[in-house]
């Protein structure tokens, strides 16, 4: 089932109900681990928990078949589950209670099974993944979705009647298969002979050649229950209608059936063909939540604002959406934010002018204005040409090279009051006229301030690397491990260990700062990665996509981590399609040594954006341009599964980002020729 915004309140009542407890921890929550936007919603969340007294434990997880493992180890005091940035994707019904439903089957006291219905788990989802499995809005209630509005606002209407419709269709088959199975079982008490050579028959039947045991192998790993595979719509026990003691449908109601039943199987699949996109940040829904509950403050926005920004690279328009909403909200709770006066406990939120720049607060002018990427495409910073463009704006804004490449603390107060103005004057003629837009700082006292997205680099990175003396940590990104799975394991024990590392930021100003460093090494590893494939020219285009393969490189270690190959990928996607007019997808495969694996990550074409004044120079502005109001898609989930079956490669398809998969090594070359084959839709 769903909840609209406007019942949230009513289902956390629910949900506080159920869980509340003195005794016993009744609620586990499951974090997808390598998320910010999933970090600072835990963080809300457990926030939440802790002021109603409701014991509850949170538990990172790195996959789906971590969440399955992790889920099949919960005690039986567990009445509750809260998915946090997983679990839109896949039938959670079918996925994590397969277990829960052969042992139901299993029961012979009929008050026992009704009991056990009764006190079965209720999962909670928030997740920003879309498309929704329609198994899980529109099945039992022992699923509850949090959705942001979409199905109240009838954008799903369509979906709905078909996933209801079939529905009746596979309740009004199975019942016409109990009848046919009453009526053989009565048919076989007059005739025990007749029934052993029924008995022989079905069993020679069912004996086949072993090609449905290895459908059932297939349909049991956590591929096939995402969003567009068969598991994902409404399915029946079908048999054969060949007793002759049950009365067949006239054929032209059987062909009228078959037509209504694939015109709302078309309309399904259509809906999951689409591709994946985000909605509405899970960090946003929990603030949502807590405005309706009345207990919102500075430093829960601060957590929304922060998880909604880290998804303004792969998602703008869902920031510049939601950037009014927020934009009241930090005047709201924080009246007095343009007081001149600071004080050592000042974490006041408030609104002001923001740059495209890279950690330029934290960083050298010089260097903000280098590894950004905003700017690095559009002055194509990886050529001499480039670089010498960039010197040349510096001196038009009257800002020398020496000064350029001093601390922004100790640059001199006047070029920083002036440096809107001053960029602003020549953004136009170097073709970075969105360079300047508003956002979000929180002060820290003495300890200076950061921007909202300063914040997220710094939180992504510890994500990535934890808190290690260097980027490159062999405990982080290249374990000393035997095999291919035990490296697995090894890097997803890394990555939560930097999970609680990442939560721990939050609350601690010092460890942000840290990771602040650490984003500052990471970038300029993306930057040299991505400069190198560039250079050589080693982007290429097939058919229907770009590809990169990453096979060696001083930072390969680093871009086994998903989040940072697509840091990566989305540098380079972002230089491209401002090199080249063709906006199509980019692949990119990064060479894992460890596993003798690829990480293969997808990025949809990248749509390019005006270069007019973006900004937001009055407050009062929406900030919302007519080219940027489309989501953009990404197929990259539904072709990478295809490609998968057709090729016969060996593939793990386990992120909660349905567009990140990995490859055996000796299976790349085969799985993109399989890509260039399919195509991308």
């Amino acid at each position: 089932m769903h909840v609209s915004p406007s019942s949230y309140a009513r289902a956390f009542t629910s949900l506080r109900a159920s869980t509340l407890s003195h005794t016993t921890c009744r609620l586990v929550l499951f974090v997808a681990c390598l998320d910010v936007d999933a970090l600072c919603a835990a963080k809300i969340f457990s926030g939440i928990l802790k002021h109603e007294l409701i014991p509850h434990r949170t538990c990172p997880v790195a996959g789906y078949s971590e969440l399955k493992a992790r889920y099949s180890e919960l005690d039986d005091e567990v009445t509750t589950v809260v998915l946090l940035g997983c679990g839109a994707l896949v039938d959670l019904t079918a996925y994590l209670r397969e277990e829960e439903k052969d042992d139901e089957e299993d029961e012979e006291d009929e008050e026992s099974f009704v009991k056990r219905r009764r006190e079965r788990r209720k999962i909670y989802v928030f997740d920003s993944h879309r498309p929704w499995n329609l198994q899980n809005v529109f099945g039992p209630d022992d699923v509850v979705c949090f959705d942001d509005g979409d199905v109240e606002d009838g954008l799903l209407d369509k979906e709905r009647e078909a996933y209801e419709a079939l529905s009746k269709l596979s309740n009004a088959e199975d019942s016409e298969s109990d009848e046919d199975g009453e009526d053989d079982e009565e048919h076989a008490s007059d005739s025990d002979a007749e029934t052993d050579q029924e008995r022989e028959v079905v069993d020679d039947d069912l004996s086949g050649d072993g090609s449905a045991s290895e459908a059932d192998d297939v349909q049991k790993t956590p591929t096939s229950r995402r969003s567009g595979s068969p598991d994902s719509t409404p399915s029946s026990k079908r048999k054969s209608p060949s007793s002759p003691r049950s009365p067949l449908p006239s054929p032209r109601r059987q062909k009228s059936t078959r037509k209504i039943r694939r015109e709302y199987e078309d309309i399904i699949a259509k809906y999951y063909t689409r591709g994946t996109a985000y909605s509405t940040p899970v960090a946003s829904q929990l603030y949502s939540l807590l405005s309706y509950l009345g207990d919102a403050s500075t430093h829960d926005l601060w957590l929304s604002i922060v998880g909604t920004t880290a998804l303004d690279t792969l998602a703008p328009e869902l920031y510049r959406r939601l950037f009014p909403l927020f934009r009241d909200e930090v005047r709201r709770l924080n009246p007095s934010a343009t007081s001149v006066k600071l004080s050592a406990d000042d974490t006041t939120l408030v609104i002001q002018p923001d740059f495209r720049m890279f950690l330029l607060r934290h960083w050298t002018l010089y260097d903000a204005l280098l590894h950004s990427p905003y700017v690095a495409s559009r002055l194509q910073l990886w050529t001499d040409d480039g670089r010498k463009k960039l010197h040349k704006m510096l001196a038009k804004m009257g800002v020398s090279l020496s000064v350029a490449r001093e601390r922004w603390t100790h640059t001199d107060v006047s070029l920083k009051r002036e440096l809107k103005d001053r960029i602003s004057s020549v953004a136009g003629v170097f073709g970075i006229g969105n360079v300047v837009r508003t956002g979000v700082v929180r002060k820290f006292g003495f300890r200076g301030a950061m921007t909202a997205g300063d914040a997220v680099e710094s939180v992504a990175a510890l994500l990535e690397c934890g808190r290690g003396k260097s980027v490159v940590d062999k405990e982080n990104v290249n374990p000393d491990a035997k095999d291919g799975d035990e490296a697995k394991e090894t890097y997803k024990a890394a990555w939560i260990d930097n999970f609680w590392t990442g939560w721990d930021a939050l609350d601690d100003v010092e460890l942000l700062l840290h990771g602040l460093q650490r984003a500052q090494a990471l970038q300029q590893a993306v930057v040299r990665a991505g400069t190198a494939l560039l250079e050589k020219n080693q982007v290429l285009i097939l058919r229907t996509f770009r590809l990169a393969v990453l096979k060696d490189g001083p930072d390969l270690e680093l871009f086994s981590n998903p989040i940072t190959l697509i840091r990566l990928a989305c540098w380079v996607n972002e230089c491209k399609a401002e090199q080249d007019d063709r906006q199509i997808p980019m692949v990119m495969a990064a060479l894992d040594r460890t596993r003798d694996t690829y990480t293969v990550v997808g990025l949809p074409a990248r749509v390019l954006k005006p270069s007019g004044n973006e900004g937001v120079d009055d407050e009062d502005d929406d900030w919302v341009g007519d080219e940027e109001q489309e989501t953009m898609q990404n197929s990259f989930g539904i072709t990478f599964q295809e490609v998968a079956k057709q090729t016969h490669a060996r593939v793990r398809i386990d992120s909660f980002e349905s567009s990140v998969v990995e490859v055996r090594k000796d299976d790349l070359t085969g799985f993109l020729e399989g890509m260039t084959i399919v195509g991308v839709r």
